[in-house]
């Protein structure tokens, strides 16, 4: 992975027919996003990849190649938009296209997502949904994108996109819902939601009501979500600890807590999860989540 030298792209990584970029949003949108992933891939054969049940709402900006879009234990394909939003809690999914594909992925923390669709990423928290369905048209952005030739370009279309969209949003999020997330994400899930409302001073029922009004799942979901975000990182990631280590580190009782979590929200169990990554070791991966073979693969950062 090579650092960039292009002023708002973070590395760039590429093979023939593959490419991988990560790049840093304009200063005005730091605050709700971190860091934007650009991916291309052209494929003369269907690729398939897992997408993961994350703690963040999956904003995704694509053109060219068709995707289609299934839940792992469904034989029925769903059409998407090039252009979509997957839910906080929707369920493992497979993504699939043939051919050559751009796309841009934006992990937005729920709260931001709340601002940035005007209170509908609430109604979509288990779902995965075309984004024309919440913003009505979006031909001109997409246009917009594959008329860029640098990733830099593509990125600062993005800028202006989410910089409009913020600025013209009609709702705002408590500061202490926006504290109360940023305190269970740093802490992995691994803090009590009565310690929480108690340090905003807010009672345990008014706290979640109002962070389930504005991340569209209660602390307690959020927290779990969390949890498996961290665990999953670290199966993808570690050669050297057990899954036994993992499960206490992410907070799990045992390592049989660890297992039934992991296989709800991914689809198979970490044992298998880890087979799957080792034998695609000298695979070019995909830095956010190395491809895995089959079903198993996933390329979207979390």
């Amino acid at each position: 992975m090579l650092r960039s030298k292009e002023p708002n792209v973070l590395t760039h990584s590429h093979v023939p027919g593959w490419e991988y970029v990560t790049g840093v949003p304009t200063p005005g949108l730091r605050s709700s996003i971190g860091f934007y992933s650009g991916y291309y891939q052209n494929a003369d054969q269907p690729v398939r990849r897992l997408q993961a049940p994350s703690a963040r709402v999956m904003l995704v900006l694509g053109f060219g190649a068709d995707m289609s879009i299934r839940q792992i234990d469904s034989d029925i394909n769903s059409e998407v938009n090039q252009s979509f939003v997957a839910g906080l809690d929707a369920q493992p999914l497979l993504r699939e296209h043939n051919g050559e594909r751009y796309c841009i992925a934006i992990a937005l923390p729920p709260w931001a997502a709340y601002r940035l669709f005007q209170g509908a990423a609430t109604e979509f928290v288990q779902d995965v949904v075309a984004l024309e369905d919440i913003w009505g048209d979006v031909n001109l952005y997409m246009e917009q994108l594959s008329e860029q030739s640098s990733w830099q370009q593509r990125f600062a279309v993005v800028d202006r996109l989410l910089q409009e969209k913020f600025k013209t949003s009609k709702y705002r999020v408590r500061s202490e819902i926006c504290w109360a997330w940023d305190q269970l994400a740093a802490r992995g899930g691994c803090i009590l939601i009565r310690q929480l409302a108690r340090t905003i001073g807010w009672s345990d029922r008014y706290f979640i009501k109002r962070f389930q009004e504005q991340t569209g799942i209660t602390p307690k979901a959020a927290a779990r979500q969390m949890r498996f975000t961290q665990a999953y990182k670290l199966l993808r990631t570690s050669h050297d600890h057990t899954l036994s280590e993992i499960a206490l580190a992410c907070g799990y009782s045992d390592q049989s807590h660890l297992t039934r979590e992991f296989h709800t929200f991914c689809g198979c169990l970490p044992t298998a999860f880890q087979k799957a990554k080792a034998a695609e070791a000298d695979f070019p991966g995909l830095p956010g989540e190395p491809g895995i073979p089959g079903d198993l693969g996933g390329d979207f950062d979390r």
